[in-house]
């Protein structure tokens, strides 16, 4: 059972069950500085409703997460069935891929991944809920209140509803609202974005009025779900860096192409799911550094073949705006015709053919799998039941859910009856000669190929957005968890190719044969790696063994504790020296192998490893704990050095109660130090903290008795020197605090941080050449100080030399790409010199980075006046 479940203490019954929805997925407040951000609480009552059962019993957490996986299978063969009419094959090949892909066994064994599971069970039910909604077409079901059609309308809010739980069982859950609007406007409706004709028509005509409806409902319930999540948070949560170490690197360059490569190779793994692991953290995936790295490659084949798949859905939906302009064209020349259009109506709009369907009868031959049918092809606009009427009665359809070796025929006008379909077809015809045709669908009866590819990418793309750095930055490279509900459009994606494939070669029975016996491999091979990934997930052992390959440093790290626990302590030893071979730096690795040699009474070694572990982590308490119990078993006895050891550790806890701004606890904490210190204890840092504390606290005269103390005690301590003189100049009394600074130059002029404070007094005082000087002088010692750099630009600016700050806001906004203030500032110098353009475009990534930020908006109001009166 997962570490971490076992320390959740929503679980236990002596926690009201309110506090689930106040708590973050950890048990951590939400609105606490220090929660993880991770808000889910349906995944946790799940949790809890487990416990109530069965206890910290593993067998009931793993079996609720089985079937519920099982019950997500079924309810994506639902969907794709009912989106696709019942297309047999379709429905077959991707659910069979679904259950068989072994990139879901984390998602399932893992209990934390139960967040993940769920989440897809409710976007599942919210896309199946949206797509009744635009497909309800029978009368007889219809309720009406005060002339408003409920009967329709309870899909529509029982998919918000769904969609809600989705989001409150994990925050990606929300994206099935786009996955919606994306279904109903360019697979319903193949809508062209690129035509303000388009966007007249569909806030205007109403044909379009289900379509206005349910898009009007789904932003308004995105807007509020979005808000209302970003509310519950205080602070946006903090990652190391290496959880994501590309996020924490400087350069644009390595960000850029790093954070491209990513989901090239999230895709990667969904077809090729040969190597998986527990953590993809720290340097499982080297950043990239140049544009020459051969991965680069990988990267651009992705979004190529992405672009050409788009812009063929471009072009097809061009094309069938066009048909329909010139079908509302030829209606109107064509008034005594056919094709006739009553009050400006085109005819599947036109009331007098409600109810009319068309249907066809065509025999075909036995396919293989001995299914040979009557096939039924039945036009239904789903607002107005109508029909098209043709001159000839000629209709191309390939309506077939399975394979025939006879080509597509005529259907003549004898074999058009009346007969009611369950679902509507939503084939867009297509005006040739003055004659309709439908444009011949590949695949099923409601959607054509290119339908089928536009929804498998937005199920496949839209549910990855939160997790590719675009937005803001996550707390993970890569997780095999956040794949489990763009597996939804993968599977499907895979499917419509196979289909389209065999399709295309219909009649060469040999290569069709082998298509399908190369999907049974597929499946076969998938499912194999997937009883070969349960079994690495038996125990930690087997899954910190698999993980070695990806994630090393970690791997190792962890299986040297479950050896250690195990009492392999000579494996264990390996595993901590190998750790530690791959990544010096981790400070619980050297604790962990201290312990381990200290046990085995090797006290040098041990104590060696303390050393490194405080090190490379200063406040791991424990590690100065068992340091200076080594020290007294090797004889050395240091007083000094135990009773240091103890005033640093209260001299830590008080700096956590100052970071916490419980000021009143740190000062307790501080005083119980000194009250404790020997004499030989150095006291300047102590005084100092104790002076910023009743400094915060409004306590002026023991602030400064305090500071003049810590003075006193080091003369040459930087820290106190910059401490006193802010407290100085809270009081005005700037004459003293310059004092100070100069001294504290004086004593280190390497200091960049004494530059740049020492010129903010000149600035406040008036005097900007020499605040000038100072910040240039301190970019001399660190030019890639980000805090020098904008002090040095606005400093400029005030003294009106705007193309020598143009200079310097360029290299702040170099330094800092993603810092909002360096961008907006950009902005307004481009603004002051005339360079209005590119003004707009760092306002605009200002915005980006920072969406509330008025000064910006004021900004970009001002600019467009100014470019509005001049032009």
């Amino acid at each position: 059972m997962d570490s971490a479940m076992e320390q959740e203490g929503d679980l236990k019954t002596s926690t009201p069950w309110y506090r689930l929805f106040c708590n973050d997925f950890w048990g951590t407040p939400i609105r606490s500085t220090n929660s993880h951000g991770s808000y889910r609480p349906l995944t946790v009552l799940s949790f809890r409703l487990n416990y109530n059962l069965n206890g910290l019993n593993p067998f009931g957490f793993h079996l609720f997460n089985l079937l519920l996986h099982l019950t997500v299978t079924f309810v994506y063969m639902r969907f794709i069935a009912y989106v696709l009419n019942g297309h047999r094959r379709i429905t077959l090949i991707s659910t069979a891929l679904f259950a068989s892909h072994p990139i879901h066994v984390e998602s399932v064994t893992s209990l934390v991944g139960r967040a993940d599971v769920g989440a897809g069970f409710f976007y599942l039910l919210a896309l199946l809920s949206y797509a009744k909604f635009v497909n309800h077409h029978d009368s007889r079901q219809l309720v009406t209140i005060g002339g408003k059609n409920i009967g329709r309308r309870r899909y529509l809010y029982l998919s918000l509803t769904m969609a809600t739980m989705s989001m409150l069982t994990k925050e990606h859950g929300v994206t099935c609202l786009a996955v919606c609007a994306v279904y109903h406007l360019f697979v319903v409706h193949r809508f062209f974005p690129f035509s303000t004709e388009s966007y007249r028509n569909l806030f205007n005509e109403p044909y379009f009025v289900r379509l206005r409806n349910g898009l009007i409902h789904l932003f308004i319930t995105a807007t509020f779900l979005i808000v209302t999540r970003c509310a519950l948070m205080s602070t946006t949560p903090t990652f190391a860096s290496a959880d994501n170490p590309a996020a924490a690197n400087s350069s644009v360059i390595i960000r850029s192409l790093t954070f491209l490569y990513l989901p090239a190779f999230n895709f990667w793994l969904l077809i090729y799911p040969r190597w998986l692991s527990f953590d993809w953290s720290m340097d499982s995936i080297p950043l990239i550094g140049s544009i020459v790295d051969r991965r680069n490659l990988h990267s651009f084949l992705f979004y190529t073949s992405l672009f050409m798949l788009l812009r063929r859905m471009v072009r097809f939906y061009l094309q069938q705006f066009e048909q329909q302009f010139n079908q509302s064209n030829l209606e109107q020349k064509n008034s005594n015709g056919k094709i006739r259009s009553d009050n400006q109506n085109c005819t599947r709009c036109d009331p007098k053919h409600n109810n009319r369907y068309i249907a066809e009868n065509q025999e075909e031959e036995e396919d293989e799998n001995n299914n040979s049918s009557m096939v039924n092809l039945n036009y239904v606009n789903q607002y107005s039941t109508n029909i098209i009427e043709t001159t000839n009665n000629n209709l191309w359809i390939d309506n077939n859910n399975n394979d025939n070796s006879t080509p597509d025929r005529n259907i003549g006008n004898n074999n058009i009856n009346q007969q009611t379909y369950s679902k509507p077809i939503v084939n867009k015809p297509k005006v040739t000669s003055n004659k309709f045709t439908f444009d011949p669908p590949i695949i099923g009866t409601n959607l054509c190929q290119v339908d089928c590819f536009a929804l498998s990418l937005a199920l496949m793309l839209i549910p990855f957005l939160p997790a590719s750095n675009l937005f803001f930055y996550v707390g993970f490279v890569v997780a095999e968890r956040i794949l489990y509900i763009p597996s939804f459009g993968f599977c499907l994606f895979i499917a419509i190719c196979i289909e389209s494939l065999i399709k295309t070669i219909r009649t060469w029975k040999p290569l069709k044969s082998i298509i399908k016996i190369g999907f049974l491999v597929l499946v076969l091979s998938f499912s194999l790696r997937t009883i070969l990934r349960n079994i690495d997930w038996l125990s930690e052992e087997n899954l910190y063994r698999s993980g070695i390959a990806i994630n090393s440093p970690k791997a190792y790290g962890n299986l040297g504790n479950i050896l250690n626990a195990k009492g392999k302590t000579e494996e264990a030893e390996f595993a901590y020296r190998k750790a530690l071979q791959y990544r010096p730096n981790m400070a619980d690795v050297h604790y962990n192998l201290g312990l381990l040699l200290q046990e085995q009474n090797r006290l040098n070694e041990s104590l060696n490893c303390y050393y490194k572990a405080v090190q490379y982590r200063p406040r791991l308490a424990i590690a100065h704990l068992n340091m200076a119990i080594v020290l007294s078993q090797l004889g050395l006895k240091d007083v000094r050095l135990h009773e240091t050891t103890k005033i640093s550790a209260l001299y830590n806890l008080g700096r956590m109660y100052a970071e916490e701004e419980s000021y009143e606890q740190a000062l307790n904490v501080f005083h119980e130090a000194v009250a404790r210190m020997p004499p030989f204890y150095p006291a300047h840092s102590l005084y100092n903290v104790i002076g910023e504390m009743y400094f915060k606290l409004k306590q002026d005269k023991e602030a400064e008795t305090w500071f003049r103390k810590s003075l006193s005690t080091k003369i040459d301590h930087i820290p106190a020197h910059l401490a006193f003189a802010k407290f100085l100049i809270a009081f005005n009394r700037t004459h003293e605090a310059e004092q100070l600074y100069r001294k504290a130059l004086r004593i280190n002029p390497n200091d960049t941080s004494i530059y740049n404070i020492y010129g903010q007094l000149m600035l406040q005082m008036g005097r900007m050449d020499h605040a000038l000087n100072l910040y240039l002088q301190g970019l001399t010692f660190n030019p890639q100080n980000f805090d020098l750099t904008i002090n040095v630009a606005n400093t400029l600016r005030e003294l009106k030399r705007n193309d020598e700050a143009e200079r310097y806001y360029k290299m702040a906004a170099t330094i800092k790409p993603n810092d909002a203030i360096a961008q907006s500032n950009l902005g307004a110098i481009y603004h002051l010199n005339g360079k209005y353009q590119l003004a707009m475009n760092s306002y605009a990534k200002a915005l980006k980075l920072k969406p509330d930020d008025v000064i910006t908006k004021t900004n970009i109001g001002k600019l467009k006046q100014t470019i509005a009166s001049r032009s």
